[in-house]
């Protein structure tokens, strides 16, 4: 006999080897029990969580010979056939390949002819919601008004793309995720009975990255039996799948907190050296800010997704690093860089930028100005001698408009923006300087997209289109290049914008 894959050959063959859904299974288990079977089900939710598990206990539990306590026995011809897929009154139809009104009406005519081997026909639907308009029109009377030995079956991943038409004319069912501990608790019933000796941290690795599908959780697991045999480690997992130790990520994050280039640019190298994938590693990162962000927030209760006991000391020393309004502009930026690297002709560049942007955004500082403070700022202002006003000069307010009105477009520009300096506007061109060791952050500053927002808020606040120059000023002599810079371009007064 052929090798049947484990997520087949565990499937549920009745309603109490469901793995959660409770409440789902124990209505229609009572429906069964009374004779009370709707003529058609909806069945939603994610990918891997029972629903057409669940439709072929229905499918046999409708043409049991010898049901108990509305349970299908398993034992009979009808239960048989059905589990062997010889059962001619049990029809799979996969709604993405044949969601077309002629395959509806197909359907429709085929209703009226009666059982040809049980008591009832059943016609599963899977993806439902792929569907025509005129598809679900043309199936709409008869979801209605079907034979009284016909019941439909529709299942979707996307429920809110199924008309309410339709669900108006079902008894609709949701199903959950399941839990880390359902999902754990499995892998270890399967792994007993195959024989498998799997470390505790790989069965955990895999039932998290199933993200609470089943189905998903035992393909690892057959995906990783299959390359290391009986004996599995978490390092066996994360070779198999190509993801990223966490340990590493966790050291990843320590250069980007600590605004070391030359490391991370490092471990990046490394990283790719060793044939992972950016798109990967990157939502490995994902996935690690996350869990960053529940655990300075819930503490040691946060349900951690990608973080095990390995890195759990780097995970609390880096919680007093960041707080959650940098983390989540980290997620944004990251979550962003996903789609940017599925069209990248150069993902490794399009990998370290975006790792270079959140180094940036996280040593860029976080001011926060209020009424109050503005107002004590501008009494110090007034009353400091007039010899020392160049050395403890205000922060410039249209520089301060300047980089709010970016923030508010793309956080990571504003990341880039902050480490320069407006020099002053003259004749449409607005001149903003960087010291030598801000070279990066004034290169991507030049690059059409980041110029382009930068430039829009100058018109936004001045009415006018405003040209942008960058210049880079001396490290040594800062304060002084300035004024030399501003003399020289705009003659000894500087160029303001006013309101």
């Amino acid at each position: 006999m052929a090798y049947l894959a484990l997520y087949r050959a565990w499937r549920p063959q009745g309603f109490s080897e469901v793995v959660g859904q409770e409440q789902t299974v124990t209505a229609i288990r009572n429906a069964v029990r009374t004779g009370r079977l709707a003529h058609a089900y909806l069945f939603s939710g994610p990918r891997g969580t029972g629903k057409t598990s669940v439709a072929k206990i229905i499918s046999k539990a409708a043409n049991c010979e010898d049901l108990r306590d509305g349970e299908p026995c398993n034992q009979c011809s009808s239960c048989q056939d059905i589990n062997n897929g010889n059962f001619m009154d049990v029809i799979e139809i996969d709604a993405a390949s044949n969601r077309g009104i002629d395959e509806i009406r197909d359907l429709r005519e085929k209703v009226r002819i009666l059982p040809a081997q049980g008591k009832c026909k059943v016609y599963i639907i899977d993806e439902v919601h792929m569907l025509t308009n005129e598809a679900f029109n043309a199936l709409l009377k008869t979801l209605e008004e079907p034979p009284d030995s016909v019941i439909f079956i529709l299942a979707t991943t996307e429920s809110n793309k199924i008309p309410a038409t339709i669900r108006s004319r079902c008894q609709s069912y949701q199903f959950r995720l399941l839990t880390l501990p359902e999902i754990t608790q499995r892998l270890q019933e399967v792994a007993a009975v195959n024989e498998m000796n799997i470390e505790e941290s790989a069965l955990q690795l895999m039932a998290r990255r199933a993200q609470g599908g089943l189905r998903d959780a035992l393909g690892t697991l057959d995906q990783v039996y299959s390359y290391k045999g009986p004996n599995i480690t978490k390092q066996d997992v994360l070779e198999a799948l190509g993801l990223v130790d966490d340990v590493f990520i966790a050291e990843l994050m320590d250069k980007v907190f600590a605004n070391d280039t030359t490391g991370l640019l490092s471990l990046l190298a490394t990283a790719v050296g060793q044939g992972k994938e950016p798109e990967q590693l990157v939502r490995e990162t994902v996935q690690y800010l996350r869990d960053l962000m529940f655990y300075i927030t819930m503490g040691h209760t946060a349900e951690l997704t990608v973080v095990t006991n390995d890195t759990l000391s780097l995970l609390e020393k880096q919680r007093n690093l960041v707080n959650t309004d940098k983390l989540l502009q980290a997620l944004r930026l990251m979550t962003d860089s996903i789609q940017k690297l599925r069209f990248s002709e150069s993902q490794r560049l399009t990998l370290e930028i975006t790792f270079l942007e959140l180094a940036a955004l996280f040593a860029a500082p976080t001011v926060v100005v209020t009424e109050k403070t503005e107002k004590k700022r501008e009494t110090v202002t007034q009353t400091q001698p007039a010899q020392n006003k160049a050395q403890s000069k205000a922060p410039d307010p249209l520089w301060a408009k300047i980089l709010a009105g970016v923030k508010e477009v793309k956080v990571p520009t504003h990341a880039l923006l902050s480490q320069g300096k407006l020099l002053g506007i003259k004749d449409d061109t607005a001149y903003i300087g960087y010291r030598k060791g801000y070279k990066f952050h004034k290169e991507r500053m030049e690059e059409k997209a980041n110029r382009e927002i930068l430039e829009g808020v100058l018109k936004e606040l001045s009415g006018r289109t405003i040209e942008v120059q960058f210049i880079f000023l001396d490290d040594d002599q800062y304060n002084d290049i300035i004024v030399k810079k501003a003399i020289e371009l705009f003659g000894p007064e500087i160029v303001e914008i006013k309101d």
